[in-house]
């Protein structure tokens, strides 16, 4: 109510004429005198029932001499008086709604404001907390570096004062690993676990496969895929007995942050073998001797070799987190160079005598040809890759379809593919030609037509 009064007295303050208002003074006086709100007015409301009280008083006065005359003009401007309270509560409630508007308006941004204000702080507070946690990791990190140092900086110490006595020395000749590698259990990285080398180039630790499964993954590493780990698992599961053979390739930056480089779904197979163990414990019963084996498995002691950043001269010109990033960069390279063991060549896969005749029309080719021959297994067409030929005509199985006995009988067969691919491609001069929905670029078929040599083109050739 008081709200309402006070947008009433704003109303009739500034925006009834001086006539008019003379002749409601009388009842809204009244009306304000006696609502709860007068204890409390505002400055409009206060002078407005100011006003209203004098001009009562005014025509009291005036009305006095001749109260006949007073009472018809009293009865005559009855019907105005009513129109005009009309008029004013009308104008009242439509400011007030105006201004209730305006209100939920101030209290909507308000809100919004103040739901900003707590984000940008929640963002602050995780901000510091994340840098108090680097700086602390970087702090143990720096502790256990300089520990690590300082023990073997005494180890070689006291290596130089040591007679070399048979077995409790190892002199290795022509070597200098003798005083960079640690066969000591007390070197313990904060994440890694125990280190068991210290190499010039790197240093050797037994880690768990749980720690390994929380590290990051190389950035340019290739996308993990969930499906390839899951086979891999259930694969080992029959080769348990060897435990898990190979190293996974750690990278350490500069301020201790680590990531995998190499063996990523490895991990991925370790963490799913790491949860059947654990859910096997809870059974209590082993009911195969798979799972007695997957028991025994030691997923607490992964060989893992961390790799870190080249010592950075005082001259050089790059930037420290450049230079990382090409070191990364040429670690990984590195270690992914080798080209994946082709099935053919797989133990036990092939007879020999299948190997041998394989081995010769594919070497002769090689020979014959070698500007249609690539070093590389993703070769473009029209290029072949010796392996990777070798691979495809064992896996189209020429050899029995054929009934092929010597290399030189599958030279012929060879021979006679490249010749059928001949007619079909020797004379064309077109740009581009679509083969079974693949294209054939003209640079491609310029060259397969410059050396005669059509295999790189297509594979269909190999089934037909």
């Amino acid at each position: 109510m008081s709200t309402y009064h006070n947008t009433r007295a704003t109303i009739i303050a500034t925006s009834l004429p001086d006539e008019s208002l003379s002749a409601v003074h009388e009842s809204l006086s009244k009306k304000l005198s006696a609502a709860d709100s007068h204890k409390s007015v505002s400055i409009n409301e206060a002078i407005v029932s100011a006003q209203a009280r004098e001009a009562h008083h005014q025509s009291i006065n005036i009305s006095s001499p001749n109260d006949g005359l007073v009472n018809g003009n009293t009865t005559s401007s009855q019907p105005k008086q009513e129109q005009l309270e009309k008029e004013i509560e009308q104008r009242a409630l439509e400011k007030a709604q105006e201004r209730m508007e305006l209100e939920l308006k101030a209290m909507k941004e308000q809100l919004q404001r103040k739901e900003k204000e707590r984000m940008q702080k929640e963002s602050i507070e995780r901000d510091r907390i994340e840098r108090e946690h680097k700086k602390e990791f970087q702090l143990a990190y720096q502790k256990w570096k300089s520990d690590a140092e300082d023990l073997l900086q005494q180890q070689r110490e006291e290596e130089t004062k040591e007679t070399m006595n048979g077995e409790d020395k190892e002199v290795v000749e022509g070597e200098g690993l003798k005083e960079n590698t640690i066969n000591n259990n007390d070197d313990h990285h904060p994440i890694l676990g125990p280190q068991i080398a210290n190499l010039p180039y790197k240093r050797v630790h037994l880690t768990s496969a749980a720690t390994l499964a929380s590290l990051p993954v190389y950035e340019k590493q290739r996308a993990y895929r969930h499906d390839r780990a899951v086979k891999m698992a259930k694969d080992k599961k029959k080769t348990l007995w060897m435990g898990i053979p190979g190293a996974v390739a750690l990278y350490e930056d500069d301020d201790g942050r680590l990531s995998i480089l190499d063996g990523q779904h490895r991990v991925g197979m370790m963490a799913l073998l790491k949860e059947e163990q654990r859910k096997n414990s809870g059974k209590g019963n082993k009911t195969s001797q798979t799972s007695e084996e997957l028991a025994n498995l030691d997923l607490d002691n992964i060989v893992v070799e961390v790799f870190f950043p080249r010592p950075s001269s005082d001259d050089s010109v790059s930037s420290s987190s450049g230079q990382e990033q090409d070191d990364k960069a040429i670690i990984f390279t590195e270690i992914n160079k080798a080209e994946p063991v082709k099935l053919i060549d797989l133990p036990g896969v092939t007879s020999k005598s299948t190997r041998d005749i394989i081995d010769h029309a594919s070497t002769h080719f090689y020979d014959k040809y070698p500007a249609m021959f690539s070093p590389s297994s993703r070769c473009r067409a029209p290029h072949l890759h010796l392996d990777s030929l070798r691979d495809a005509l064992f896996a189209s199985d020429v050899i029995s379809k054929e009934k092929i006995g010597s290399g030189g009988e599958l030279v012929k067969w060879i021979v006679q593919k490249n010749s059928e691919l001949r007619e079909r491609y020797g004379t064309l001069d077109n740009a581009e030609l679509n083969n079974g929905g693949k294209k054939v670029s003209a640079s491609a078929l310029k060259k397969a037509q410059k050396h005669d040599f059509y295999l790189g083109l297509e594979s269909s050739w190999l089934y037909k």
